[in-house]
């Protein structure tokens, strides 16, 4: 069991760490397209169908459960799941069968297998892996309690056979107490079907490792119960699409002909400095923020315009894609690489009150093209 419950935590703090940077570019367009964010929403869900304890002389009996929870993104959410009714056991060796109460109470890590390989917000048909820890509650043992009496009275009056299992430490030590307090672990698997944007239907099925007195029989290993149930699940909290803004639109300034006495060569090279840089964009690679040759030439010639156009203030604007990383590590990248152009500007002499520095992080894609949207947008006004 302490093996089991190392494997789950080390799956859970993995698939933690593959949700900061699994996102899908394409999942923007997809929201713009809906109306609305699929991913992520809360959700609840109630669910019915049987169980069945892995012992002898065991049957099948109804059990239903209610949980509520959240899908943090499209690939890995949490859920707190409750499930209970009866179960049914037996004792094989003199063909007695009886049935108790129980519950348990599990938070569950909920994994979309099918994201994992390749992401999408919406797909029709959903696989999730589900893995939980929690407490399992057993009570009204009352059927089990009247069978050993009767068996044992039976025994003492020579009619029948003694009981041949383990009966001893069933539900505590040489007694049969009516309640009983254990873990549950579980593993499964639910496969959900999406109906509309609020409602799914699904079908799950679970095991659950309980203590080895569960089914009142001791044979020095746990129990499993294995459930397998119909759901309905209501989805809420879907968020609006991000306003995607358009890179802005640059407007060659016409400056005519000169009638100057300044010659063609020189009219050109004021019309070039002249013309705001709107078109001066710094592009990234993933977690770039530092500048290399080719962005200190453009810094250089930015410079040279602020230069001549000292009453002028350009805008300094960082950008992250939103297809990597996530909210807050995009917004400091793209505040970063803000800055540090500003900075590089001051060292070339432009005066601080001459720069305007913003970062919108990767809540502006001002490129259609996933990639681009790591720059740095430069314009001058």
């Amino acid at each position: 069991m302490r093996n089991l419950k190392s494997i789950i935590a080390t799956v859970v703090l993995g698939l933690v760490s593959l949700t900061a940077t699994a996102q899908n570019p394409e999942a923007d367009a997809e929201a713009q397209a809906l109306g609305y964010k699929p991913q992520p929403y809360t959700f609840i869900q109630v669910q019915g169908g049987v169980n069945k304890v892995f012992s002898p002389g065991s049957k099948f009996n109804p059990t239903f459960s209610i949980g509520v929870g959240r899908m943090f993104s499209n690939i890995i959410g949490a859920r707190l799941h409750f499930n209970g009714y009866e179960t049914k056991n037996g004792l094989k060796s003199i063909g007695a069968n009886y049935k108790f109460k129980y519950i348990t109470g599990d938070i569950d890590v909920m994994v979309n297998i099918f994201n994992i390989f390749k992401a999408k917000n919406n797909r029709p048909f959903e696989l999730f892996f589900i893995g939980g820890i929690g407490a399992n509650y057993a009570w009204k043992n009352n059927e089990f309690a009247d069978i050993v009496r009767a068996n044992r009275n039976a025994v003492s009056a020579g009619t029948a056979t003694a009981i041949q299992e383990d009966i001893s430490n069933a539900w505590g030590p040489n007694t049969t107490r009516k309640q009983l307090l254990s873990h549950n672990l579980r593993v499964g698997l639910l496969a959900d079907f999406n109906i509309s944007r609020h409602w799914s239907v699904g079908v799950e099925a679970d095991l659950n490792n309980v203590s080895d007195r569960f089914n009142s029989k001791f044979n020095n290993s746990n129990d499993w119960l294995f459930t397998a149930q119909l759901s309905i699940t209501y989805k809420f909290g879907q968020k609006k699409p991000d306003k995607i803004v358009a890179a802005p639109v640059v407007t060659p300034v016409d400056y005519g002909t000169s009638d100057s006495d300044m010659d063609k060569e020189n009219a050109n090279q004021a019309i070039a400095i002249a013309v705001e840089p709107t078109n001066e964009t710094l592009f990234y690679q993933i977690r770039e923020t530092d500048l290399d040759a080719n962005k200190k030439e453009i810094i250089k010639k930015v410079a040279e315009w602020c230069k001549k156009n000292p009453d002028k203030v350009v805008t300094i604007d960082g950008y992250a894609d939103r297809g990597t990383g996530n909210p807050q590590i995009n917004k400091e990248y793209a505040q970063q690489r803000a800055e540090k152009v500003a900075k590089a500007l001051q060292q070339e002499g432009i005066p601080a009150s001459q720069l305007k520095v913003d970062s919108h992080g990767d809540t502006i894609q001002p490129f259609p093209e996933n990639d681009k949207n790591r720059c740095v947008i430069i314009v001058g006004k």
